[in-house]
């Protein structure tokens, strides 16, 4: 499967006020995880490798699986941009047929808005989740920061309540101690 952009992955920092990063970036999640994503696989041995960002034709060509192609549906947005292309590529291929086109040019009219209703849907349900996907990371951002601030209001009304509660110590010590003293 593709990924959805060609940019490595990238953990995000503590929220603002934070002290400690959240649970979930010093413990990466399975997804957040990739291959090459590591210092370590970066560096890699040094004899003649490619940078992961730039595979070869060859190597690309070798990658595909006879289980991809079994596998197409569960591909983001394949399944509806494949429709939608099959959808337009019937539509306008009886169109031009019915209105006077012979069968070749049909076809080939048909053949197009297949390809193009395929690839402008493709691109427009991607740029949805990418939109999507922004959305999601600024909402766990806040989310972060307010469970931050709330853990930062916790422990100040902690504090305040030690304070006080010293305080009264203090004062019943105070009110217990004698008014006269014996030398």
């Amino acid at each position: 499967m593709a990924q959805d952009d060609n940019k490595p992955p990238r953990l995000r920092g503590p929220p603002p006020g934070a002290t400690e990063p959240p649970e979930h970036v010093k413990k990466p999640q399975i997804y957040e995880i990739f291959p090459g994503s590591k210092p370590e696989d970066a560096k890699g041995s040094g004899e003649g490798q490619k940078s992961p960002s730039q595979p070869s034709i060859t190597e690309g060509i070798q990658s595909i699986k006879p289980d991809d192609f079994l596998n197409v549906h569960q591909i983001p947005c394949a399944r509806q941009s494949l429709l939608t292309g099959i959808g337009a590529g019937a539509a306008i291929g009886m169109g031009r047929f019915v209105v006077g086109g012979r069968i070749p040019k049909a076809t080939n009219w048909a053949f197009w808005s297949f390809f193009a209703g395929s690839i402008l849907q493709w691109e427009y349900c991607r740029a949805q989740r990418a939109n999507e996907r922004a959305a999601v990371a600024r909402i766990v951002e806040i989310m972060d920061k307010k469970q931050a601030d709330k853990k930062k209001q916790a422990e100040e009304a902690a504090r305040l309540k030690k304070e006080q509660a010293e305080e009264k110590i203090k004062q019943e010590a105070a009110a217990k101690k004698s008014w006269y003293k014996f030398w």
